[in-house]
């Protein structure tokens, strides 16, 4: 496709001496996946493999990261705590809120829903269940975190991003550069917080959505309140789940697959199920002493095939289950007014396991050959794998929200986090006499958040304060490289703080200007330590991610205007320096650890325009620049200094129209039709470093129609949906293009 035009404070002591009691007595006693832009991105000039090998390598990691993909521990609600602190909170952030109830009729997806925002790109490797990268701001992998309810992904056990049925979502809430104090979290470039629903009581929701591909959703969520079972007491019971599964047997071409005449070819992915699916139940006793008391219990459970991309690969698959249970406490006013107190404790097991134990191996796509034993389809010098790792979780999260003054308020957030795994390989192990799956490891962490929220003028001025301190103690095994030594164990304590400021002022009454500094540091996590057993060692020596964003936006609201009903604008402007980014850069010949890179900045612009034109119309654009680039010049790697950073999307925009109307054939239907597009520039998948070389991702443009109808206040609906529509070739990764065209209906009904 050919590339399209571009128009282009003393008041504080007291609670800083707090947070650093708490730090001390701490110390004494965080859709993702393995950022490897570098894994993808070798200079063409001075390549760590070639494109075999990268390819290999890919696979490897898709194994790898498939243990890691969809299971969903006990999803509770956002308690009151959370949603009035985010409420106060968010005036002053630098975040957009993306409302998914909007779309719970449809068939879209949660990363779907969060690549329509200004900033946000994420990039996919495939259809359900495939890799998938967030991308805010440039920034993606590991700097962005996840979180459910104000809880870090990692906590809630091993969840595929878009396993979460979007009707059992209420807001999505995208944090750009900014990973707020009162998620007791790490974070440097940014966060993603899915708010699930508060389900009304005595209530059911259910649906089911059919795709291509052979692609099948299905949710249900249900609730029952029984009242006065103690006095004022009452308690509510419910159970949801969801199932999810996909042939995902699309044509995809790969520049590893070359015709007689030298050109890409395509072929049809032939080994990529995938199936997931969860239950989940809870009860939660209400007006007791405490406000709720919360019990939850899940199980969860995925399969998932491997795909290959230059070779075929036949028969290496992963799985994997995982259970969990949660116990919660909310109260206000607790011991003395405006106090009010939350605590959760979650518990989860999970065991996945990489089966790679096939007799047939594959040159490329259409020779195989059948060994007399077995060899193993993805790694090295012909050694099989059946890959299990086992990995206990315990967290403890404490929230407590003071308001000392009217429209004062103090919020002190704590996350505890006790994390190990173990990994056995009965199979490679054996064949080879030595420890082929990695080594056990555990991590002991504690972050500790205190936010002071100021508002003055009649909220006209609001300042947003906030202060982290991150404790990381990780236990792990490590080997020499020639992998025949015993293993040594080793120890690393890590500790660091993190600082920022929001301030918002809104100059008259649509028009607002915001401005935010952050500190921002990411701790390194389990995989990153530990390594997989299979392309990643361990590394006990990586330090600390840093981060200092700068943000200064503005905001203008302005309602009935003459010749439309609303118009809304959004823009900002930021600047980014990243010092010791964690990376992963694989070599064919051993398992190499992740290490940190050479200083990166960053900077860019963003806009989002939404139009009003009257009750039946809406219009919507957004847009966003960014440009990353390598500060010092790398000689290891050959990256010579101010280089753009490969692999990122620089300019990218989205547009969209709507038209609704109610009470058309009976009262109180609805139809909707929607257009929605999404423009992304060509972009370079290797380091620049002449503008002759041809590994780059083309631009592209896809456009997406969808037609909504729903009855009885929509309580039942159904929805049609195409996806590229025009069905261009479009690619997330370099030598995986992503489905053509694509169509989905879903039906949806609500019971209250």
């Amino acid at each position: 496709m050919k590339k399209k035009p571009i128009y282009k404070a003393a008041t504080l002591a007291l609670i800083f001496a707090t947070v650093g009691a708490v730090s001390a007595r701490a110390q004494d006693d965080e859709i993702t996946s393995i950022d490897d832009f570098l894994e993808e991105s070798a200079p063409e000039n001075n390549a760590t493999t070639d494109d075999a090998n990268s390819a290999t390598a890919q696979s490897e990691a898709s194994a790898a990261n498939a243990s890691g993909v969809t299971q969903l521990d006990e999803l509770s609600v956002e308690s009151e705590i959370e949603a009035e602190q985010a409420k106060q909170a968010k005036k002053a952030e630098s975040v957009a809120t993306i409302d998914a109830a909007e779309m719970q009729n449809t068939s879209k997806t949660v990363s779907k829903a969060v690549n329509s925002a200004s900033g946000v790109k994420v990039r996919k490797s495939g259809g359900m269940g495939s890799e998938g990268k967030i991308n805010i701001r440039g920034m993606e992998g590991k700097n962005i975190k996840v979180l459910v309810n104000g809880v870090p992904v990692e906590t809630q056990g091993n969840l595929g991003l878009d396993d979460i049925p979007i009707d059992q979502i209420a807001d999505i809430e995208v944090y750009k550069g900014y990973v707020p104090a009162r998620f007791a979290t790490d974070g440097a470039g940014g966060a993603i917080n899915i708010i699930t629903k508060k389900r009304p009581a005595n209530s059911v929701d259910a649906s089911y959505s059919l795709s291509s591909f052979n692609t099948h959703k299905a949710s249900v969520a249900a609730s029952h309140l029984i009242d006065s079972i103690a006095g004022d007491a009452g308690l509510e019971v419910g159970v949801s789940g969801y199932f999810n599964h996909s042939d995902n047997d699309y044509k995809f071409t790969s520049p590893y697959m070359k015709s007689s005449t030298g050109k890409d070819t395509s072929v049809v992915r032939d080994h990529d199920h995938y199936t997931s699916y969860n239950v989940q139940a809870f009860a939660n006793l209400m007006n007791a002493w405490f406000d709720q008391v919360s019990l939850g219990a899940s199980y969860g459970a995925f399969d998932k095939e491997i795909q290959g991309d230059e070779n075929r690969i036949i028969e290496t698959k992963a799985e994997g289950y995982n259970v969990g249970a949660t116990f919660g406490l909310d109260k206000k006013n607790i011991f003395v007014k405006d106090l009010t107190f939350g605590n959760h404790f979650s518990f989860g097991y999970s065991e996945n396991k990489i089966i790679d134990t096939s007799r047939v191996h594959c040159r490329n796509w259409y020779s195989c050959d059948t060994a007399k034993k077995n060899v193993g389809e993805l790694t090295m010098m012909g050694l099989p794998k059946l890959r299990t790792v086992q990995a206990y979780d315990f967290n403890d999260l404490l929230n407590l929200d003071y308001q000392f003054i009217k429209n004062q308020f103090v919020y002190w957030n704590t996350l505890f986090r006790y994390h190990k795994e173990d990994p056995e390989d009965d199979v490679g192990s054996e064949m080879v006499g030595f420890n082929t799956a990695g080594y056990p490891g555990k991590t002991i962490s504690v972050t500790t958040g205190l936010s002071l929220e100021d508002n003055f003028f009649d909220s006209r001025l609001q300042n947003l304060l906030g202060f982290k301190f991150h404790y990381l103690k990780a236990e792990i095994s490590n080997t020499s490289t020639s992998m025949i030594q015993q293993a040594v164990l080793e120890k690393n304590d890590y500790t660091d703080f993190s600082y920022d400021e929001s301030l918002m002022f809104r100059i008259v009454k649509p028009l607002a200007v915001k401005g935010s500094y952050q500190h921002a540091v990411r701790l390194p996590t389990p995989d990153e330590l530990f390594g997989d057993g299979i392309r990643v060692s361990a590394a006990t020596n990586l330090k600390p991610e840093e981060a200092d964003n700068f943000n200064v936006g503005l905001s203008l609201d302005l309602q009935e205007i003459p010749l439309v009903a609303r118009f809304r604008f959004d823009g900002d402007v930021f600047y980014s320096y990243y010092k010791n980014r964690i990376h992963y850069m694989s070599t064919s010949q051993m398992s190499v650890p992740y290490f940190n890179m050479n200083p990166i900045r960053g900077w860019g612009y963003e806009g989002d325009v939404k139009l009003d034109v009257n009750e039946w119309v809406l219009l919507g654009t957004n847009w966003t620049f960014q440009d990353l680039r390598n500060v010092d010049y790398n000689a290891k790697q050959g990256i010579p200094e101010d280089a753009i950073i490969p692999n990122i999307p620089r300019f990218f925009m989205n547009y969209m129209a709507e038209f609704h109307m109610g009470d058309i054939l009976n009262k109180n239907d609805f139809v909707k039709f929607w257009w929605a597009a999404n423009y992304t520039d060509e972009y370079y998948y290797g380091w620049k470093i002449s503008s002759r070389q041809s590994r780059k991702i083309d631009a592209s443009f896809t456009q997406d129609l969808g037609v909504e109808y729903s009855v009885w206040d929509n309580k039942l609906a159904w929805s049609f949906e195409v996806d590229n529509f025009l069905d261009e070739t479009v690619y997330d990764k370099y030598g995986e293009s992503k489905p053509g065209r694509t169509f989905a209906t879903k039906i949806r009904y609500s019971f209250r």
